[in-house]
């Protein structure tokens, strides 16, 4: 029986069956050297490293420099404190406002 006779999903599935399985021959022997290597006796440990690594150099630490403080403005120049405004109106008015409609 030939490849152009079969059905294209049969030889699909063939040659899908025929990578797996030499994916997981692979894999068998993949683990064999693993097993092997292992079996060496060789008490390397996972942290000791065959080449040394070289750490980089920390970065020197560097300091803000204070702000210069700001020179004292006269006494006349001091802005008001912060104060609401209720809808564009003074709170003189808004006071006047509240009275009039009876609050406390």
């Amino acid at each position: 029986m030939s490849l152009e006779t079969l059905d294209p999903s049969t030889v699909l599935e063939t040659e899908a069956e025929v990578q797996s399985d030499a994916m997981k021959d692979q894999l068998r022997k993949d683990v064999a050297s693993w097993r092997v290597g292992r079996a060496d006796g060789s008490p390397q440990k996972a942290t000791e490293l065959s080449v040394a690594v070289a750490k980089p150099a920390p970065a020197p630490r560097t300091r803000r420099a204070k702000p210069a403080a700001a020179a004292s403005e006269p006494e006349t120049a001091k802005k008001k404190p912060f104060g609401m405004s209720y809808d564009g109106s003074t709170n003189a008015d808004y006071i006047n406002y509240m009275i009039s409609r009876g609050a406390r």
